[in-house]
């Protein structure tokens, strides 16, 4: 279903190397198709070119992922697009094709495609033209809107309706005795038709032949396949000459006497027939020989090209297969080789030979027996070749002569010889030997290949061009009184073809408003896309109807989209049983009932080729004799209920028991005068039609099929917008002598809601006393049937069924015999009013009402996440758990999803969701308004529930992100998908569960909500208690999920929560409500200081915050929590924490041992960290602790590991120098501006300015951090890098190559040499980026392992439980920081052109990103990755730092704060 009130987006997403050309795309005129670049092509220029308006330019916007190029599909047709990468205008990087529908109107008033009903007429059985009108009154008062013409063009000695002798004329047999018609006429009456009658026409055009009699073929020999301009037919032309004859000597008995009579009508006068034309027939043609070479031709040639070859043998000769080619004339002996191959090949030199004569003649004789042997490789091909038109010949004579379903013939005539002829043949002839000789003279030209199809051929090649051999193998299923024509390549191959096809395709358009390609699969398509477009020239919303015999859906998409084929035909007779038929109505229907409304913008998704879906075409057997008279009504009332455009063949609707030859019959349909609407089912017909407009019309587009017994059928469509239905109930009859007659034994059709009206209700009856007779001298049905139609009538008054109820009922059918159909109507009443409470709420209960992971709700409520039966548990609890799942299956009609089955069994899901909303005081109100919202599903039908549910759920999630973006920064709000997902993303951390409270804050300090938002570090596993706060965590994730996303408030309350716990100069990284708070690592405090500075920055008036109230819970070190609290100013606070490494920290942490850290050794709670006065660097550590954020303490004792940490980082951490330089200058800047009341800091006998600290670090980063070309240290790894450390007590651990530096670079990138820091950059990127995250180790180190897996406990130390937490596994947070360094120095380099190539591969990582937050059920990144970016499954799902340090990179592309 798609809405309509809104302008219609199709989104297009091109991917490097996607060649889309079996993918149709149906579009509407007016349509916006928006062209957005894929992952792969993200930074790299693109150019789209369509075939609508050229090249497209681009929306300019600077990010990739928001940009996009736009058309408005303004006319109807099929339309290629493609695209360039890179200026690479050498080959397309990518293709495909849309479709742009046609708009039709009759009558002036719109006719959409899904209510077309047409049906199809001869057109010579119309008589001459004055008399059209009152045939063609049938199908207007039958309720067809459409007719389809057979050719009305004059015809060819067949009479065929599709044998055309002049394309440009009107056949001459609609003229009068005393008047002749022109085309022109025919356009008055198609006028008339439409204006008038509400009527419009369509006809067919063929292209791909010609009446073998047609003068301008004959005038034009070059337009056919013919023996002069296409050699490779004259084996065919003779084998066929030689049938001809020996169909002339069956046919006067010379072959009676060897088992073959004049009548061959049984297996044995085959069998007969498959030996002769075996031993005896085809030898005489002697058909090798057109595939062998000349051997003594050969050889000389060969000869006189070694003798004249002054070198003797070849120098370098090739050790390759000579094989035989075709020769130009395709003479006997024809066949030729390659002689500068063969040359290379057998002029060799040979160690057999005496001299120089004798090699020649020994190479000559290799020569010889090679040809030899390629021509008994000749005879094998014969054999196959003759083995196929063997099987082919019995196979056709067997249907014509022998099987019982066929025509039956008897005696061979020349109208119905042994075999169809395959070519034209005027002239003289006495045997196919002097039939021969014309087919190598200019008398070959007249000699035309007629056409025909070949079965299981591919239908993109043209079966009458070398290499195919269709004609030779006797392939071609022959049409003998059609030549195939023969375009060539371009309109320069034969113009006199062209032209004249141009016309005749021109005329139809004007003409007709539609036309219908016949033999459409062996038509050249390139001429059908000339010719199509054409005719769009007169008629640019020209119907294009076709017929495929591809067998295969991908190649009739190709047909589709580039010949714009509006709809293909298919046909319900196809069907074997009332299940494959209802399995049609299904597949070319429509959407499923249920399927969920579509939105405004969304993807452009593949789709099934629109149908124009046919009871029963023209060129096929009648239902009456395929199935029975009784099947007639409900296979026409089961197709009807197709949500696409339907069709019926003239004399369906009047039991005219046979189908109408379109070569020999004669009869004229009978006017409406003749008939009536008690002929046949015509009056039922008329309430099928006008019902299957009408749902068309009204937006019915959904439909389900169920299967009730063998025979009945009930097909529903329903309305999504209106929630009004209608039910179909057919009881076909297949089989005529299963025929029932009285109460079928059949389940009663229930329904949910108040049924309406019984549209109608109809039933075929025999006639009492009325012989069945068929009238075999005119074109009148089978008499002795009636139909029985009842319309608009209450539930009541049904004669066929009983109605049990009108609301919330059932129908029994309890005389409802076959033939019989029932329509009914019903509709739902469902108020969809919501006046949503979101304005009010706050940002933590948007977290709730969207995310919460089980762990978080089961903490809070005793609930986790819903289980869905057969599929598991949903990951979040709120609505984010669901909408991806809704997502995935309204792309894919999914309904029998588990999810699906679950809303339709029950209520479990609606209640789940409002009871987790009411249970939480700031989202009660809004699980009152969806609970009340979600009380009309219960009513529902079954298989509507999930629809309606998705319906109501999505109106609420819209609404819900609605006021999320107005909450949140609104310049990233406005960016592209993968930056709104990422805020989005953001939401999922930062929330509140009662195990895990942050310490508390100034009463001056106001927040919303009743406890105050901490972030979760990660999701699902730092959730809850005293590992979902994390000080490092917390502050590295702050600035891009709070400041980046506007979210102030909530980022101040963090900096002021955790500034209440600073204790010995240092912030907590396990927080443990502040309590038990740890105070065991050295870098969360300067994250912490950084991100006060990027407040400062970023939030209105950030100066502030430094004279926020900041409540000290331990306002010196030995304080207990909670006493002799006392308050002062962030600045002070802050301050604090500088004086206090200046002077230098040492202390061991409280309670040590193994009651606070089960692994670590003694020493290692000894906490040091200090400012070192050379160098102005933070250093601090020891050997046995981890006080970084790469802090994985072993724990194996079978490995060995335990107490020992991977990663001690002791020294000058890289990063520390970074956070602390950065903060530094703008603790400067700040107190020059007078924002910051300390000007300089120290331990009472040094003292040092801001500015003095910054200076130093400054001069000594360079030199102590970057490994240049002078560091003779032996460990020295690699050059051009930035150590992780500077004086560990390791040393060698100073030299790994680890991405830590980067986070330096990014937050202080004047800290050293841009030049220097670019070169470290590249080699970093070289060595350790990966797709999602970065290596945490040189995996040229001996320590690398990029596998990470906590549970294994073996005896390998580098990895047992995880000891390789941070030795090589891939992080996402420091890639974030990676890429920001970066962008940052490429800037400070001041070179256009890398700063320009930097951006664009930054840009064209984030498709990376994008394409995980699309594919994650989890909406987020993880913490990390193993190698090369895959799956570890240690890893949270969803990380806070992941996500936030994302954001920074996003907002540093494109500056949305």
């Amino acid at each position: 279903m798609i809405t309509k009130d809104k302008p219609q987006i199709r989104i297009v997403f091109l991917c490097d190397g996607a060649h889309l050309d079996s993918v149709v795309i149906r579009l509407h005129k007016g349509w916006i198709v928006r062209f957005m670049k894929g992952e792969n092509l993200l930074g790299r220029d693109v150019r789209v070119v369509t075939s609508i308006n050229g090249e497209v330019s681009w929306n300019g916007d600077a990010d990739d992922l928001a940009a996009y190029a736009e058309i408005v599909c303004t006319r109807a047709g099929a339309f290629s697009y493609s695209f360039y990468v890179n200026n690479d205008d050498s080959k397309k990087a990518g293709s495909g094709y849309l479709q742009v529908i046609p708009e039709l109107a009759a009558a002036k008033k719109p006719l959409p495609l899904d209510a077309v009903v047409c049906q199809t007429h001869l057109s010579k059985l119309l008589g001459p033209l004055p008399e059209w009108e009152s045939r063609l009154l049938v199908a207007k008062n039958s309720g067809y809107n459409m007719i389809h013409f057979t050719p009305i063009q004059a015809l060819g000695i067949s009479n065929s309706s599709y044998s055309i002798a002049n394309p440009l004329e009107l056949n001459p047999s609609f003229n009068t005795s005393t008047k002749t018609f022109t085309l022109d006429d025919v356009q008055s009456l198609t006028n008339k038709l439409e204006n008038d009658w509400g009527v419009l026409s369509i006809q067919d055009v063929v292209w791909n032949h010609a009446a073998k009699n047609a003068p301008w073929l004959l005038a034009h020999p070059e337009c056919g396949y013919n023996c002069k301009n296409s050699p490779h037919l004259r084996p065919a032309y003779i084998v066929d000459r030689l049938l001809y004859h020996f169909s002339k000597e069956i046919s006067a008995g010379d072959w009676a006497n060897r088992g073959i009579p004049q009548i061959i009508e049984n297996e044995a006068h085959l069998a007969a027939l498959r030996h002769i034309l075996k031993t005896e027939v085809y030898p005489k043609v002697r058909l090798h020989e057109f595939f062998q070479v000349d051997v003594n031709d050969a050889c000389k040639r060969f000869s006189e090209l070694v003798k004249h070859f002054i070198g003797g043998a070849t120098a370098n000769p090739k050790d390759e297969f000579l094989d035989a080619e075709v020769g130009a004339e395709w003479r006997r002996f024809g066949f030729t080789v390659d002689f500068e191959k063969a040359f290379c090949i057998f002029n060799r030199t040979r160690g057999d030979a005496w001299n120089e004569d004798d090699r020649q003649m020994k190479c000559l004789d290799s020569f010889r027996q090679h040809i030899i042997y390629l021509n008994n490789k000749a005879v094998q091909t014969a054999e196959e070749i003759i083995d196929c038109g063997v099987n082919a010949i019995i196979g056709h004579v067997r249907y014509e002569r022998v099987d019982p379903s066929g025509p039956r013939r008897k005696e061979l005539t020349d109208v119905f010889p042994l075999v169809t002829s395959y070519f034209l043949h005027a002239l003289p002839s006495t045997s196919w030997e002097d039939d021969e000789k014309y087919a190598y003279s200019d008398a070959g030209e007249s000699l035309l290949a007629f056409n025909g199809w070949v079965m299981n051929d591919d239908p993109l090649r043209n079966f009458a061009l070398y290499p195919s051999q269709v004609y030779l193998r006797r392939e071609l299923v022959c049409w003998g009184d059609c030549v195939k024509l023969r375009y060539g390549e371009k309109p320069e191959d034969c113009p006199f073809l062209w032209e004249l096809m141009t016309k005749y395709s021109q005329s139809c358009a004007r003409i007709f408003h539609g036309v219908r390609i016949d033999n459409c699969h062996s038509t050249p398509i390139h001429v059908a896309e000339y010719l199509l477009k054409a005719a769009r020239e007169v008629r640019p919303d020209l119907y294009v109807v076709a017929e495929l015999f591809t067998g295969r859906e991908d190649i009739d998409n190709i047909f589709v989209n580039r010949l714009g084929i509006t709809s293909l035909i298919r046909e319900a007779q196809n069907g074997f049983d009332s299940h494959e038929q209802g399995r049609f109505v299904y597949r070319y229907g429509g959407d499923v009932v249920g399927a969920f409304i579509q939105k405004t913008v969304q993807a452009a998704t593949p789709c099934v080729a629109h149908a124009l879906f046919y009871d029963q075409t023209h060129d096929n057997p009648s239902g009456i004799e395929k199935r029975s008279v009784y099947d007639i009504l409900p296979t026409a009332g089961m197709v009807a209920m197709a949500s696409c455009a339907n069709g019926s063949t003239r004399g369906y609707d009047e039991l005219i028991p046979y189908a109408l030859s379109v070569v020999s019959e004669k009869r004229l349909y009978r006017k409406w005068s003749e008939l009536g609407e008690d002929d046949g089912i015509i009056a039922a017909r008329k309430a099928i039609n006008n019902l299957h407009v009408s749902l068309a019309q009204n937006g019915y587009t959904q439909v389900f099929v169920d299967q009730m017994n063998f025979d009945i059928v009930a097909v529903t469509r329903h309305n999504p917008v209106s929630h009004e239905t209608v039910i179909l109930v057919a009881h076909t009859a297949f089989v005529k002598d299963s025929i029932c007659m009285g109460r079928p034994p059949v389940r009663d059709v229930f329904f949910k809601g108040r049924l309406d009206e019984i549209i109608f209700e109809a039933c075929l009856h025999e006639i009492p006393g009325v012989e069945h007779r068929i009238n075999k001298t005119s074109l009148s049905g089978i008499t002795g049937y009636k139909v029985m139609l009842r319309e608009h009538i209450k539930p009541n008054e049904s004669e066929l069924v009983v109605v049990h109820g009108v609301e919330d009922g059932h129908i029994e059918l309890s005389h409802f015999p076959s033939s019989s159909i029932i329509a009914l109507k019903y509709f739902l009443i469902i108020t969809k009013k919501l006046n949503l409470c979101l304005e009010k709420m706050t940002l933590q209960s948007y977290n709730r009402v969207l995310f919460r992971c089980e762990q978080e709700d089961l903490n809070d409520f005793g609930i986790g996440t819903y289980n869905i039966p057969n599929f598991g548990n949903l990951v979040y609890c709120g609505f984010e758990g669901l909408m991806p799942l809704l997502k995935q299956i309204r792309l894919n009609n999914d309904l029998g999803h588990p999810l699906c089955c679950n809303i339709r069994d029950g209520r479990w899901l609606c209640d789940y969701i409002t009871y987790r909303l009411k249970v939480f005081n700031g989202t009660k109100k809004l699980g009152s308004i969806v609970e009340k919202f979600f009380e009309p599903l219960h009513g529902l039908q079954h298989y509507l529930k999930p629809c309606y549910f998705e319906a109501i759920l999505h109106y609420i999630y819209v609404s819900i992100l609605h006021h999320l973006d107005k909450k949140l920064n609104p310049s990233l709000m406005k960016g592209s998908a993968f930056a709104r997902a990422l805020a989005l993303s953001s939401v999922s951390f930062s929330g509140s569960v009662k195990s895990a409270l942050l310490p508390s804050i100034s009463p001056k300090i106001e927040h919303e909500d009743q406890i105050i938002s901490s972030l979760s570090a990660g999701l699902p596993h730092f959730t809850v208690g005293i590992w979902r706060n994390w000080g490092r965590d917390t502050f590295i994730a702050l600035p891009g999920c709070l400041l980046i996303t506007g979210r102030y408030n909530d980022a101040r309350r963090l900096i002021l929560s955790y500034a209440g716990v600073l204790r010995h100069g240092l912030i907590p990284n396990l927080l443990a409500e502040g309590k038990g708070a740890r105070y065991n690592c050295r870098d969360a405090v300067w994250f912490w200081l950084y991100a006060i500075i990027q407040y400062i920055k970023m939030a209105p008036n950030g100066k502030s915050i430094l004279q926020d109230e900041v409540l000290r819970h331990y306002p010196d070190d030995n304080s207990e929590f909670g006493k002799d609290e006392k308050i002062e100013k962030l600045c002070d606070t802050m301050y604090e924490a500088f004086v206090r490494h200046f002077k230098g920290i040492k202390f061991r942490e409280r309670n040590a041992g193994h009651q606070i850290d089960e692994q670590m050794q003694d020493e290692g709670f000894n906490v040091q960290a200090y400012v070192d006065r050379e160098t102005g660097f933070i250093c601090g550590g020891n050997s046995f602790n981890c006080g970084t954020w790469m802090d994985k303490m072993g724990s194996s004792s079978i490995a060995g590991n335990r107490g020992l940490p991977a990663t001690p980082r002791d020294g000058a951490a890289v990063e520390l120098q970074g956070l602390a330089y950065a903060v530094i200058c703008e603790l400067d800047e700040l107190y020059k501006n007078n924002d910051f009341p300390h000007s300089e800091i120290t331990d009472g006998n040094t003292t040092w300015k801001w500015s003095d600290w910054s200076k130093k670090m400054k001069d000594n980063f360079e030199a102590k951090f970057f490994v240049d070309d002078n560091d003779h240290n032996p460990n020295v790894n690699r050059r051009s890098i930035v150590k992780d450390s500077f004086g560990s007590s390791s040393g060698y651990t100073d030299y790994q190559l680890r991405p830590n530096f980067a986070i330096t670079l990014a937050v202080a990138p004047t800290i050293m040499n841009p030049q220097k820091s670019w070169a470290a950059l590249n080699v970093a990127e070289e060595a350790l980026m990966g797709p999602l995250g970065i290596k945490t180790l040189d995996p040229k180190d001996w320590a690398y392992n990029g596998f990470y897996n906590n549970s294994d406990d073996s005896t390998n130390k580098s990895t047992a439980r995880g000891w390789n937490y941070h030795q090589g596994p891939e992080w996402v947070w420091v890639a974030g920081y990676f890429l920001r360094a970066k962008l940052v120095i490429a800037k400070h380099l001041n070179d256009p052109a890398i700063l320009d190539q930097t951006v664009r591969s930054v840009r064209a990582k984030m498709g990376t990103y994008w394409e995980h937050l699309r594919k994650s059920n989890w909406i987020s990144l993880p913490e990390l990755t193993n190698e090369n970016g895959t799956y570890c499954h240690d890893s949270c799902e969803a990380q806070a730092w992941s996500i936030g340090c994302l954001l920074e990179t996003v907002n540093q592309l494109y500056n949305y704060n």
